[in-house]
């Protein structure tokens, strides 16, 4: 499956089982949603669609850190440290992270993992931990 079909399943998918977020989805770069976890809470989520990116699943860290190792999902950590860090030409500090995320209350500046979505079932894995548990 090419990464521009593995994207649109995985939208699809993030359309049956959560909702979009308040502060909608960020045009052709990025989708906002809410998931209703097990435990009742609302997790925010965060897939990057734009056509230059890879199908990047954005959460707060501290949803997914129990389990991290055993999902066998390539992740990466984007701490909440990395915030602010570079300044930009004009001098000023400049966010450090995909702009979609900013406006989200649990993820704008929290220290967050960057999944690597490669199959439907990499995110299918994530959805059911975090609705399973």
């Amino acid at each position: 499956m090419g990464r521009d079909e593995l994207k649109l399943k995985c939208l699809m998918r993030l359309d049956e089982v959560a909702m979009q977020h308040p502060s909608g989805h960020q045009g052709k770069l990025a989708a906002r949603y809410l998931l209703r976890c097990s435990d009742g809470s609302m997790a925010e989520i965060m897939f990057e669609k734009g056509p230059d990116s890879p199908a990047n699943l954005w959460l707060a860290e501290k949803r997914v850190s129990d389990y991290l190792d055993e999902l066998g999902i390539v992740f990466r950590r984007s701490p909440a440290s990395v915030l602010f860090a570079k300044k930009g030409a004009d001098g000023k500090p400049v966010y450090g992270r995909h702009s979609a995320l900013k406006p989200m209350r649990e993820l704008g500046h929290a220290d967050l993992v960057c999944f690597v979505i490669s199959s439907l079932g990499d995110l299918d894995r994530i959805l059911h931990h975090l609705t399973a548990r």
